[in-house]
C-alpha cells in the first residue's frame, strides 16, 4: 500500500460516530452546498421527476441529496475501522424472506438498486451476507480507484468492473452466488431506450441479460438511512416475467421493469436520491448543463 492511500485509510480508521463524523460532515458540507456540483442538472431532474412539487419541496429535496451524498462518503470511512458495523447500523431488514427464497432456486440471484440512500452500505452488507460481487465502474483515475477498491475490501465488498468479460458474471449466477448492479444510471449507447419516470431514456440491461442467461431471478434492493449509521435494507419479491421467444423484445421488456422499481426506491426516499447524475440526457438542451 503505498504511503498516500496509507494516510487516507490511517484517517478514515480515526473517523466516528459522533462529534468527529458531525465536525467533518459540516467541514465538507458547507463547501459543497456552496459550490454545489451538478446544480443545474439536479434541479432538471428534480423538475421533470417531481413537477407537481412546490419550489421549497424541490428546494429540500436538492439540500437533502447533498447531504446524503457526503453521509454516505463519511458512513463509509467511519465502518473502515471495524467492518462488522456495517451489520451493526442495520437496524431493520424488510423482505429478507426474498432474498432466502430466491438462493433456494439454486440459479444466482440478481440485485438492482439505485444510488440512493446508502448505496456503499448496501453492497457492503451484501459482500458481507451474501456470497457475490457488486458490478462497479471502476474510476479512470488510478489513486481514486485503488481507494474506492480498498475501502469496498475492507467493507467485505468483492467486486467485478463492468468492462469485464460477461461470462465471468454469468459463471458467478451459475455458482449460485450473487451479482449487485445500480442500475439507476444513463446507458449512453450501450443501453436501450425504455421509460424512466415516464421518459425514454438509455438505461443498461445488464440486470436483463443475466437473467435472460441464466434463469436467477432479480430483486430489488435498497438501504434506506432512517438517521446518520442508521439504516433500513429495503428487499423487494423478485421482478416477474417470462421468457419470450423474441430475445430483444423480452430484454426490452424485463429492463423496463427494472425500471419500474428503481422509480419504487427513488420515490421512497427520494431527499437520499443522487438527482447529480444526468440521467435524462436526451432531454437536455446542448448549453444548459456544462456544469
Amino acid at each position: 500500500m503505498d504511503l498516500k492511500l496509507r494516510f487516507f485509510i490511517r484517517f478514515a480508521k480515526m473517523i466516528r460516530p459522533g462529534w468527529r463524523a458531525t465536525l467533518l460532515f459540516y467541514i465538507l458540507f458547507i463547501p459543497v452546498r456552496v459550490i454545489a456540483p451538478r446544480k443545474k442538472v439536479a434541479q432538471k431532474n428534480i423538475e421533470l421527476v417531481f413537477p407537481d412539487k412546490t419550489d421549497a419541496e424541490k428546494r429540500e429535496m436538492l439540500d437533502g441529496s447533498y447531504r446524503s451524498m457526503i453521509w454516505t462518503g463519511i458512513e463509509m470511512l467511519a465502518w473502515q475501522r471495524d467492518p462488522s458495523l456495517v451489520d451493526k447500523w442495520i437496524v431493520e431488514i424488510d423482505g429478507r424472506e426474498h432474498m432466502d427464497e430466491a438462493f433456494a432456486r439454486n440459479k444466482g440471484v440478481i440485485v438492482v438498486s439505485a444510488h440512493c440512500g446508502n448505496w456503499e452500505h448496501a453492497a457492503a452488507w451484501l459482500g458481507r451476507n451474501c456470497r457475490g460481487v457488486g458490478v462497479v465502474r471502476h474510476s479512470d483515475d488510478p489513486f481514486q480507484r485503488k481507494l474506492i477498491d480498498t475501502l469496498r475490501h475492507n467493507g467485505g465488498l468483492r467486486t467485478l468492473g463492468k468492462d469485464e468479460p460477461m461470462t465471468r458474471a454469468v459463471g458467478i449466477l451459475r455458482k449460485n452466488e450473487l451479482i449487485g448492479l445500480a442500475a439507476d444510471q444513463h446507458g449512453g449507447g450501450d443501453g436501450i431506450m425504455v421509460p424512466f419516470f415516464g421518459y425514454e431514456t438509455s438505461t443498461f440491461q445488464g440486470a436483463a441479460v443475466f437473467a435472460w442467461i441464466s434463469g436467477a431471478p432479480i430483486l430489488p434492493y435498497q438501504c434506506i438511512r432512517i438517521k446518520p449509521f442508521r439504516f433500513r435494507l429495503v428487499i423487494g419479491p423478485p421482478i416477474q416475467w417470462e421468457k419470450g421467444k423474441d430475445r430483444e423484445a423480452t430484454l426490452k421488456s424485463l429492463t423496463a421493469r427494472v425500471n419500474q422499481e428503481l422509480e419504487k426506491i427513488i420515490r421512497r426516499a427520494p431527499e437520499q436520491y443522487l438527482w447529480q447524475h444526468k440521467r435524462f440526457k436526451e432531454l437536455y438542451s446542448a448549453a444548459s448543463f456544462s456544469s
